[in-house]
């Protein structure tokens, strides 16, 4: 198994979790859940492409990285906005209050848009290398 393939394996067990986490009613663990999720696959499309990967959680500057190779992740700004305090927010005292439902639901929702967006940047030049064409 590559080494980004190893990261989307975990970006899968972290929106699972998530999703799973839901329907128990933690929503500040499917909030946290979910901004792993989104940065580990924000990484794993950095591991991909040959480059460093920033040891940094916060996922507006993962997608600034993620941007100078390819200007479409700016569409997913909104997205890594919303989760991007997740992190940390809820899991600490200083900063806990629980979320609620739909902050939990919108957290996964904006997670699985940011997988799903990098699920198929990271298929396309194999999809289009099987039709004899290399994109890179």
């Amino acid at each position: 198994m590559r080494e980004h393939e190893q990261w989307l394996r975990i970006v899968k067990e972290d929106l699972a979790v998530a999703k799973v986490l839901l329907k128990e009613e933690f929503f500040s663990s499917v909030a946290y859940h979910s901004q792993q999720a989104a940065e580990k696959a924000l990484k794993a499309f950095l591991v991909f492409k040959d480059r460093p990967v920033l040891k940094s959680h916060d996922l507006l500057k993962l997608l600034k990285l993620c941007s100078l190779i390819d200007g479409d992740f700016q569409k997913l700004f909104d997205a890594a906005d919303y989760i991007n305090p997740f992190s940390t927010k809820f899991r600490y005292p200083d900063e806990f209050s629980i979320p609620d439902l739909q902050v939990a639901q919108l957290a996964i929702k904006h997670a699985q848009s940011i997988v799903t967006f990098v699920n198929k940047k990271i298929a396309a030049p194999v999809i289009e290398n099987q039709r004899g064409i290399f994109e890179e």
